[in-house]
């Protein structure tokens, strides 16, 4: 499994790098299927097989705000390939140094931010919000760094901030069985993502970001916990 598996990503991995440069002009809308193509591939070619559990209808329209735990490398691949309305990514700046990665972020537009960096954190929240004023929907790992044992981290509350800016739609939700990365690789996986309740902004204004945070935690540690896959 794990020998075809790499001998598959011989060619998806420099196709997928060219298909993302080759497209990088096109509308977003057009560069986000391309590269949700391409993740779906990915994914098959390691055998792995996603499990989709949503508490209610999740919306289409936006602007959007996804919060998401986060696991290992696999989890963009993953979010990309199940998540229907075109959306970025709020990433450490560190990422931006990987030569596959960074491709592809450049063509997704990613809004990097130094996490040591108080004036980059700032840009971020501003950034961030101005896009999604702009309609352009976005996924923050809140955690700020990956939970490498499963566990969910300490949500930080800033994460929210350019949902209450730009009157953003959010929309949790809880990746399951991520993070061994390398049994991924060599076993594939079966992997569970839960949507949970979204929330207008009209359901949150009146909250605290440290509020909302805490009610996001408990909500998503309590998914985590009752995981079936």
């Amino acid at each position: 499994m794990f020998i075809l598996g790499c001998l598959r990503m011989l060619y998806l991995v420099p196709a997928s790098w060219l298909d993302a440069f080759l497209v990088r002009k096109k509308p977003f809308e057009e560069r986000y299927a391309h590269m949700k193509k391409w993740s779906k591939r990915i994914i098959k070619a390691f055998h792995c097989r996603v499990c989709i559990d949503a508490q209610g209808a999740i919306p289409q329209e936006g602007p959007l705000l996804f919060v998401s735990n986060h696991q290992s490398a696999f989890d963009m691949l993953l979010q990309m390939s199940i998540i229907t309305t075109p959306f970025t990514f709020i990433s450490k700046k560190e990422n931006e140094k990987l030569p596959y990665v960074a491709n592809w972020a450049k063509t997704l537009e990613l809004i990097y931010f130094d996490r040591e960096d108080r004036a980059s954190a700032i840009h971020m929240l501003r950034e961030s919000a101005r896009q999604l004023k702009s309609g352009r929907n976005l996924l923050i790992f809140p955690e700020g760094t990956r939970a490498r044992d499963g566990k969910l981290l300490e949500l930080q509350a800033g994460s929210l901030q350019p949902a209450f800016m730009a009157k953003a739609t959010i929309i949790p939700m809880v990746l399951v069985n991520s993070y061994d990365f390398k049994h991924v690789l060599l076993h594939g996986a079966t992997f569970q993502v839960k949507f949970l309740k979204a929330r207008s902004y009209e359901e949150y204004r009146k909250e605290k970001a440290e509020g909302l945070c805490t009610i996001l935690q408990e909500e998503m540690q309590e998914a985590l916990q009752e995981a079936t896959c």
